[in-house]
């Protein structure tokens, strides 16, 4: 005579608790990795940043010509272009000596990663640069990829290696959000509804070099 099976198999409503509880965990979960993911991109946009003011600064001592870290501040350009590179991007550029009056590109336009965009104001403005078209002798500055986009931000190293414009301490920030028609559209806020990540750069006027910044109102190089 043949014993019953004593074996025990899961019931299928035990597999659809098992499975709620994986689906409620994973959920818990994606917000972490998204915000990790976000911290990430603004790291990386300020290592990037650090690099390129310093590739900027040692070039115009190497040279002995002016150098200029330059930001998009698009209100024109094809939508991909505002997407990409609007309060997104920065560029080198330096003066032509074999073309007096002109100045060249000397890096493609780095883009940062996507969710992250340099502050359009507030703490850090690239509103609070110098507009090429204003400085003395004025700066004519073309964007390959769109050519009715503009207009730019920049700040100028000298052949010492100072920042010449403006004549003061340059203060970068970069936020979790984008830029809409200049207005800062933050994707991380505080209580009080005001953008809550940011990582901020100060570039010293005398010495030209740049370092992270503590994130307060009034931020101050970090350590």
């Amino acid at each position: 005579m043949k014993r019953p099976s004593t074996e025990s198999a899961f019931t299928l409503l035990e597999l659809l608790v098992v499975m709620g509880i994986i689906i409620i965990a994973l959920a818990a979960l994606v917000p972490a990795v998204t915000s990790l993911s976000k911290s990430g991109g603004r790291r990386a946009a300020r290592n990037s940043l650090l690099g390129g003011i310093e590739q900027a600064r040692a070039e115009a001592i190497k040279s002995g010509q002016a150098t200029y870290v330059v930001f998009p501040t698009f209100t024109s350009g094809a939508q991909s272009t505002l997407d990409r590179y609007n309060y997104r991007s920065y560029a080198i550029f330096e003066h032509d000596a074999a073309n007096p009056g002109n100045v060249k590109q000397l890096t493609d336009w780095k883009a940062f990663p996507t969710g992250v965009a340099l502050r359009a104001a507030g703490t850090a403005a690239l509103s609070n640069l110098a507009d090429p078209a204003t400085l003395t002798p004025p700066v004519t500055l073309s964007f390959a990829p769109d050519a009715g986009a503009g207009p730019f931000r920049c700040f100028k190293f000298n052949s010492n290696g100072e920042v010449q414009t403006p004549a003061a301490n340059v203060l970068l920030g970069i936020f979790e959000g984008y830029v809409n028609s200049g207005s800062e559209v933050a994707t991380t806020k505080d209580g009080s509804g005001n953008l809550s990540a940011v990582e901020y750069i100060t570039v010293s006027q005398f010495t030209g070099r740049a370092v992270p910044a503590d994130p307060v109102a009034t931020p101050t190089p970090g350590p």
